[in-house]
């Protein structure tokens, strides 16, 4: 389940219930635990959901920590109560030895199975085993069976010692190919392993193409910025080579015009003189 998934499914708590159809309020409710028939009324569907989102708000984190733990469920520290509800949901383990009491406690009401906190721990442990369906049993044996077989077959997988229990980082982690087969089947466990490397490989594939366009975007941007600069100290030059020019024709203009004022008042101004003459002879 990759982050964007998760995010999706935590955020449907808080758009409402009532917004989602009916197979995503299916969905939702098998992912906390649940089972919920497709064909089940709408009121039925928001009651047991709601009653779940309830009994989430009353246990402890710690408790369902200690549960996921047991289980051996990869899990964060930081994760919310639904994704511990959602990982728990995906266990069928059954040997409660090194469950703490009150992950049993957790555990119980999660299966839906009464749990009293001044109870036996023997007694709920005797109540959980009795609720297991025989398809429940006979799915956990053949897992257990297939994650032997397999640990043999690996290098260093058939030791008896089972490894620290560490919780993921919070980038991401894988946990060990046995313990994947052991909760999820030969199949999924094999599946969920190998979706995981391809998940890094894909990650680390898709790092190394953002660092290439990015130097590529670097390298464009340096580009534009070059032709940008070019092109303002071009029409730079353009305009004083306009505004010279402009500034010549105006000064030829103006001398121009002042030539032509001159050669023009000469013949004028002698013509004037002649006629003043000849009218003082007469």
């Amino acid at each position: 389940m990759n982050g964007s998934e998760t995010s999706q499914r935590d955020d449907k708590a808080s758009t409402g219930l009532a917004d989602l159809p009916n197979d995503e309020l299916v969905r939702y409710g098998t992912e906390l635990g649940l089972r919920l028939r497709q064909n089940a009324p709408r009121g039925e569907l928001l009651r047991v959901i709601r009653q779940r989102q309830e009994l989430l708000v009353q246990l402890g984190r710690q408790a369902m920590l200690d549960v996921c733990v047991w289980a051996r469920r990869p899990v964060r520290q930081s994760a919310s109560k639904e994704q511990l509800a959602r990982e728990i949901a995906q266990t069928g383990k059954m040997d409660f030895a090194e469950l703490s009491r009150a992950g049993l406690i957790a555990l119980a009401k999660l299966r839906g199975v009464e749990a009293g906190d001044n109870e036996p721990d023997e007694q709920i442990r005797r109540r959980l085993r009795r609720a297991e369906s025989l398809s429940d049993v006979l799915r956990r044996k053949r897992r257990s069976l297939e994650a032997t077989l397999v640990g043999k077959l690996l290098p260093g997988g058939s030791a008896d010692e089972p490894k620290e229990y560490r919780f993921l980082p919070e980038n991401h982690a894988h946990p060990d190919l046995k313990e994947r087969i052991a909760q999820d089947g030969l199949v999924g466990g094999i599946a969920s392993r190998l979706r995981g490397v391809a998940d890094d490989y894909v990650a680390q594939k898709l790092d190394e193409i953002e660092h290439r366009i990015d130097r590529k975007l670097d390298e464009i941007d340096g580009r534009l910025q070059e032709w940008r600069d070019r092109e303002i100290t071009n029409r730079l030059r353009i305009i004083k080579i306009t505004l010279v020019a402009s500034i010549l024709v105006a000064l030829l203009s103006g001398g121009y015009k002042y030539m032509d004022r001159l050669a023009g008042s000469g013949p004028a101004a002698e013509g004037r003189q002649g006629a003043a003459s000849v009218a003082t002879r007469d």
